[in-house]
């Protein structure tokens, strides 16, 4: 009788000791975490408002105007002559290469930073020519006027 009550009475102590343990391990969510939180996602927000405005102002060059009749030159000799200033500015962006980056990553973000064009294509490339394995560690400034080779260069020297 005695044996099965301290039996009984040690794994009580045992649940109730895992118990405690579990509830203390709880994260807590303080006002702080929260407001850090809240500003991490607040500037994501305006980056992606960012991006948004200029695809809206790229999307609207490219689609044509309802409103204008089909005879009006000068609007059409404008959005040719800024459609060429977009294709003829040069982007000069440091690209910074972590550990472990592949090179589909480093592929996807060359496209989002705009220094490509295609990231399948250049992960294509960088794969047949052996420079997908060769890829160095470190901080890069690119430009988008370089080539594949160029670009591939600087990334594995």
């Amino acid at each position: 009788m005695i044996k099965e009550l301290l039996r009984s009475v040690g794994i009580g102590c045992l649940l109730a000791g895992g118990i405690l343990y579990t509830v203390s391990n709880i994260p807590q969510v303080t006002e702080e975490s929260l407001k850090k939180e809240l500003t991490a996602t607040q500037k994501e927000l305006e980056v992606v408002k960012k991006e948004l405005a200029i695809s809206q102002t790229l999307t609207s060059e490219e689609q044509p105007d309802n409103q204008s009749k089909p005879d009006v030159k000068p609007v059409d000799q404008q959005k040719r002559a800024s459609e060429k200033d977009i294709e003829t500015t040069v982007i000069t962006k440091k690209i910074a290469v972590q550990s472990g980056s592949s090179s589909a990553d480093l592929s996807s973000t060359l496209e989002r930073a705009h220094l490509i064009s295609d990231a399948t294509k250049f992960d294509a490339y960088m794969k047949e020519n052996g420079y997908a394995g060769k890829i160095q560690i470190g901080t890069f400034e690119l430009r988008s006027d370089m080539s594949f080779e160029e670009i591939a260069n600087v990334l594995t020297k």
